[in-house]
């Protein structure tokens, strides 16, 4: 159970991060991507980073919620 809970946590952290990162740079390939454009589609491309990085702060607090259930 212990494993599982840290590799959640890993991929929590890596998700938000990957977030994060792609606003900040204005990842071309990331925002263009069917997925993000079902999301962001009426959005400008400022919103759309700007959405996304807070959508990473959370997913990194997610990941630190779960990793605080360890200890």
């Amino acid at each position: 159970m212990k494993w599982a809970t840290i590799f959640i946590c890993v991929v929590f952290f890596v998700a938000g991060m990957l977030s994060i990162l792609a606003s900040v740079f204005n990842w071309h390939w990331f925002f263009e991507s069917s997925n993000a454009r079902m999301l962001t589609g009426k959005m400008t491309r400022r919103m759309a980073r700007v959405l996304y990085a807070a959508l990473g702060i959370a997913i990194i607090y997610m990941g630190s919620v779960v990793a605080k259930s360890l200890f």
